[in-house]
């Protein structure tokens, strides 16, 4: 019995875009200009729930226990609001770097830089800031932003 070996080559194409996972947001500072940051840490993509509208619905009118507290009927929802959001964290920075980029959190205007002409409007969630000290020098910062736009549902 002869032994056969068979050998090929593969070439696998690794695409690395998405290891980034950054975010450039501008935001309008305490004297009147804008700072920017690249936020170079991985995010996360959060779906908010606002609000929800419901009816119950009564699904037989006419038995006896049609009303009451074992009555035959149905919760339905009738609308939903959510909106994106997202967790920013910074890469490892400074604390200068920290401190002046803690201020994004008493902007009234943050915007998300999508490209040279497109900048959208964010709302900084201020409740949700933490900062890390990570050794001596090493500090990171991460907080939600929520986009103004709801999400389409259906209603």
């Amino acid at each position: 019995m002869a032994l056969v070996q068979i050998s090929e080559t593969k070439s696998f194409k690794i695409d690395c875009g998405c290891a980034t996972d950054s975010i450039t947001l501008t935001w309008l500072n305490n004297l009147g200009g804008f700072d920017y940051w690249d936020f170079q840490a991985k995010k996360d993509n959060n779906i908010n729930i606002i609000e929800t509208g419901q009816v119950k619905k009564n699904i037989l009118q006419y038995w006896p226990k049609s009303w009451g507290a074992f009555a035959d009927t149905v919760d339905k929802q009738t609308y939903r609001d959510s909106k994106k959001s997202f967790v920013v964290r910074s890469q490892n920075i400074t604390e200068s770097q920290l401190l002046g980029i803690a201020y994004i959190r008493s902007s009234v205007l943050v915007q998300v830089i999508v490209s040279q002409t497109d900048r959208r409007t964010v709302i900084v969630d201020e409740d949700s800031f933490t900062m890390f000290k990570d050794g001596d020098d090493i500090y990171t910062i991460s907080f939600t932003i929520n986009y103004t736009d709801d999400i389409p549902s259906q209603t």
